[in-house]
């Protein structure tokens, strides 16, 4: 029966895939450019960095994800680059993608407000390890592909004026067809759906170099809840923070980060999630961690 089950919801993730396709990172302000190409080398640090996610370690098969990003200002050329590379794993099947984003800057008269017109493209692999799946009799899944590979694109806009940051972005805005498998008399084709990010955080200066930066990321997507992200972070001098987060009707979110030497930082999260999901996955939750090294000289 198990078996069974693995190979429907196989079925239902890449033939008529109606869930979120894309990663996700619960530290989403910390890789603002992933959510929106407008917004990257709006930082101004000129930075890569490495994380990793973990969920649900009680299960066998548990979804992780690992991922090496950069994002680079590129001042004369009043824009920014970003990119992203990943890999995405659960059970039998993985996601490995790259993601290319560039930013238009344009600045307004007081020099604050700064405006950013984004574009990304996407290589998008997803695969199935057909040694992991056994008796399935005659499921479409074994007689597919293996793997498939589609190109897509997506778009933005980002706007800030250093104490109010807001944007907008639409991620798989071609919707590639991908399909491992042909299903007799399916209503559905196998496709790459839109996701679409908004995204809003204020930073309040609090005195003595203490910010607090409430925050929120609505996901829109295509066939799927929407998804509601609200938070609030709390930072000292850029030297260390530390946050609450909350994804509406899934998990609670803590998280912190430190400056650890002169140009690097260190970041986790602990995922808390509720009922029923936290029951199903022996309240083991999720955990991430990440680096990230300034390449910018100050």
């Amino acid at each position: 029966m198990r078996k069974i089950f693995l190979a429907i919801t196989i079925l239902g993730l890449f033939s008529a895939t109606k869930a979120q396709q894309l990663h996700f990172m619960s530290q989403y302000l910390q890789h603002n450019p992933m959510y929106n190409p407008a917004a990257a080398g709006f930082s101004e640090k000129n930075m890569i960095g490495v994380s990793y996610r973990n969920m649900w370690s009680s299960f066998p098969g548990n979804p992780t994800t690992s991922m090496v990003y950069g994002d680079f200002e590129l001042k004369k050329m009043t824009s920014g680059i970003s990119t992203y590379l990943y890999n995405d794993q659960t059970g039998p099947t993985s996601r490995t993608g790259v993601q290319v984003g560039y930013s238009y800057h344009i600045k307004a008269r007081n020099e604050k407000s700064r405006f950013g017109i984004g574009l990304e493209l996407r290589g998008l692999q997803y695969a199935i390890d057909k040694s992991k799946l056994t008796d399935l009799g005659n499921d479409p899944v074994l007689g597919g592909a293996e793997s498939k590979f589609a190109f897509d694109a997506g778009a933005g806009v980002y706007w800030t004026n250093t104490k109010l940051s807001v944007g907008a972005a639409v991620s798989q805005l071609i919707q590639s067809k991908l399909a491992l498998a042909d299903v007799a008399n399916s209503t559905l084709n196998g496709k790459l759906y839109r996701h679409y990010n908004f995204t809003a955080n204020y930073k309040f200066n609090t005195g003595d170099d203490i910010y607090v930066i409430p925050n929120a990321l609505v996901r829109v997507i295509q066939n799927s809840p929407t998804e509601y992200d609200f938070g609030a972070q709390v930072n000292y001098q850029n030297k260390i923070w530390w946050g609450l987060n909350w994804r509406v009707n899934q998990f609670w979110s803590i998280q912190a980060g430190l400056k650890i030497l002169q140009r690097v930082r260190a970041t986790y999260s602990y995922d808390y999630y509720s009922a029923p999901i936290g029951v199903f996955a022996g309240n083991s939750g999720a955990h991430e961690i990440g680096i990230q090294f300034d390449l910018k000289k100050k």
